[in-house]
């Protein structure tokens, strides 16, 4: 009996034992493995420090120009002459006060003559009209006074008819001094050193690409300037006095530097499609009043009259910073402590202080003394992040964004979608 009661004691607690294995094997399944699928559907997009650090350089809105003269001189016809010779064919360089073209002056000269005439005429009327009210003065001295009121009632017709011709008069001597000027202005004469545009019949196409409604254009062969356009939605971003920076479009290696010096907002050109970079919609068909502002160019850029060209706000980001540089926006700052987001161990995410040095107030970037290098992966923070969810390295910059949230300020609009509608605009 006590054999098998022994034997019936070590079989419970083998029982008991695989029992209770049994349960924590389905605890481990239960919460370990929930635990796993629940992190499979949250993992988190992180970018590479060397990658980012390549990628923000020189991330700052991006504009279309034109080169175009610093002063461009158009003259219009007088509607009411005919021209009568033309000196100069477009293409030719002409100085100030050169002769440009000559109106036909013998209509001219007849409607002068017919003025005189008629100032003549209007100058003998008002002496006729001073000796009547003369006479009649003195017979109205004479006369009885039954008739004083007669000659009284003449008298002052006479004085009204007189001060109606001297008003004709000057009138009249005016229309001929404008008439004497035009005569003497017969040939119209350019006011700058510069180079003839155009010669057209008010209908032809200018340069950038607007309709040209004056009959000669000269454009000055001095210095040139670049024209680009604003709207409602990216207005803010360009002010007077700002510096620029100038790309090419053919070469990117080609840069040069300007400062705007005009902003145009008093005078609106109502545009379709107007809207200078990507704003994050797909849907471009907005209608928006764009104005033209106007960057001076640095002396002695190689640039040509009519070239498209690029331009963005100089935020320094050409320069070339020592050490590791971030944007603000991928700091946490804690008081005077600052983290990161890093992938850590195993991929899982990790939040990492960091030390600080200076701040670029212009691009809002920190300098990272210690805490990371470019061999990290950082994830751009917000609420959702806690430690040890799984991490998905190499993201890039369009998917490091854990949130979906813009912080570029660009709508996540990418340089490649800038510039094709930035292309079109331009056209």
């Amino acid at each position: 009996m006590t054999n098998l009661t022994k034997k019936k004691k070590i079989l419970f607690i083998i029982g008991g034992a695989v029992l209770l294995l049994a349960i924590l094997i389905g605890i481990w399944h239960f919460f370990f493995r929930k635990s796993d699928k629940a992190d499979s559907g949250n993992e988190v997009y992180t970018t590479s420090i060397a990658l980012l650090t390549a990628s923000t350089s020189g991330a700052s809105n991006r504009f279309a120009g034109v080169v175009e003269p610093q002063q461009t001189i158009k003259i219009q016809k007088a509607t009411d002459r005919k021209i009568k010779e033309v000196f100069v064919k477009e293409g030719d360089t002409v100085i100030k006060g050169a002769p440009l073209f000559s109106y036909d002056t013998d209509e001219t000269q007849m409607k002068l003559s017919e003025a005189e005439l008629e100032l003549e005429r209007i100058t003998g009327e008002i002496s006729t009209l001073y000796g009547q009210i003369e006479m009649l003065e003195k017979e109205k001295a004479k006369a009885p006074e039954s008739e004083a009121f007669s000659y009284t009632t003449q008298i002052l017709t006479a004085q009204n008819d007189a001060k109606r011709a001297e008003y004709n008069q000057k009138s009249k001597s005016v229309e001929i001094e404008q008439i004497r000027k035009s005569l003497q202005n017969a040939t119209v004469t350019s006011d700058i050193d510069g180079v003839v545009k155009s010669i057209n019949d008010g209908t032809t196409q200018s340069y950038d690409g607007s309709t040209d409604s004056s009959y000669m254009t000269i454009l000055s062969n001095k210095e040139y300037r670049i024209k680009g356009k604003i709207n409602e939605q990216n207005m803010a971003s360009i002010t007077t006095g700002q510096p620029m920076l100038i790309h090419s479009r053919t070469d990117d290696t080609l840069v040069w530097t300007g400062t705007v010096t005009e902003v145009d907002t008093e005078n609106p050109v109502s545009n379709n499609n107007s809207n200078m970079y990507m704003s994050g919609s797909t849907d471009t068909n907005t209608t928006s009043s764009s104005y033209n502002f106007y960057v001076e160019i640095e002396a002695n850029a190689p640039l040509m009259l009519g070239q498209h060209v690029f331009m963005e706000p100089d935020m320094g980001q050409t320069e070339i910073k020592e050490g590791l540089w971030l944007p603000s926006y991928y700091l946490v700052i804690d008081g005077n402590d600052a983290y990161v987001w890093v992938a850590g161990k195993k991929d899982k995410l990790e939040k990492r202080k960091i030390t600080t040095g200076e701040h670029d107030e212009a691009m809002d970037e920190y300098q990272i003394t210690s805490g990371l290098s470019t061999d990290d992966y950082i994830a751009f923070p917000d609420d959702t992040l806690s430690a040890g969810m799984p991490c998905i390295k190499d993201a890039g910059m369009s998917s490091g964004m854990s949130g979906g949230e813009d912080v570029s300020g660009m709508g996540g609009a990418s340089y490649e979608g800038e510039i094709s509608v930035m292309e079109e605009t331009a056209q």
